[in-house]
């Protein structure tokens, strides 16, 4: 399937940032998020991850801390959402029930719990990362192709520059010469004249 890469519209951030939402406040990961909002947008994970991390999270920051309140009134509750998995099942269910009682989480649960946060964080991180990097590639071939464009308007530059340099110089050869020719027509008529006279007089 063809990604989309046309730019981001209203409808779309809204659908990515609504999604991201849901996923926090169940308590999933948000590259799950972002794997539920590539297939509905037609987009790369990557680019979902970096139009979140980039774009939306700050205008979304009340809403995610929203999301993150329902979380943890959910978990209290006993209504605790697989961090991995936005669907649950009947056995989840009953055992959530009987955990529901027990005020403190098992050692295993805590051990999952930090390595699956700094996990997610890291996933994060990588998809912004190689959305950066990819722009970053895209940036570079745009700026070779500009430099090539501008080294070639350089050399038409230069060749006019030394167009004109020639121009000038012609042009104060004949300002010279037109000058010297009517000093020589002055000096002509006046060795005339005085011959003139001479013959005269």
């Amino acid at each position: 399937m063809e990604t989309r890469k046309d730019s981001w519209d209203v409808e779309a951030d809204l659908l990515l940032a609504q999604t991201v939402l849901q996923y926090i406040e169940t308590g999933s990961t948000q590259l799950k998020a972002f794997e539920e909002a590539s297939e509905k947008l037609n987009r790369s994970k990557a680019a979902c991850g970096f139009r979140w991390n980039s774009a939306l999270r700050k205008q979304y920051e009340k809403d995610i801390e929203e999301a993150k309140r329902t979380r943890s009134q959910n978990k209290s509750d006993g209504n605790i959402v697989s961090i991995n998995n936005t669907h649950t099942d009947p056995a989840d269910t009953s055992q959530k029930k009987v955990a529901k009682g027990k005020k403190n989480a098992s050692v295993e649960e805590k051990i999952v719990r930090s390595i699956e946060v700094p996990t997610q964080l890291n996933q994060d991180f990588l998809i912004t990362f190689n959305e950066v990097m990819d722009q970053l590639g895209n940036n570079i071939t745009v700026l070779r192709q500009m430099t090539i464009v501008l080294a070639e308007r350089l050399e038409e530059a230069n060749d006019q520059n030394k167009k004109l340099k020639n121009d000038y110089i012609n042009l104060q050869n004949e300002i010279i010469n037109a000058v010297d020719m009517n000093v020589l027509i002055r000096l002509t008529d006046k060795v005339s004249k005085q011959n003139v006279g001479q013959i005269t007089g």
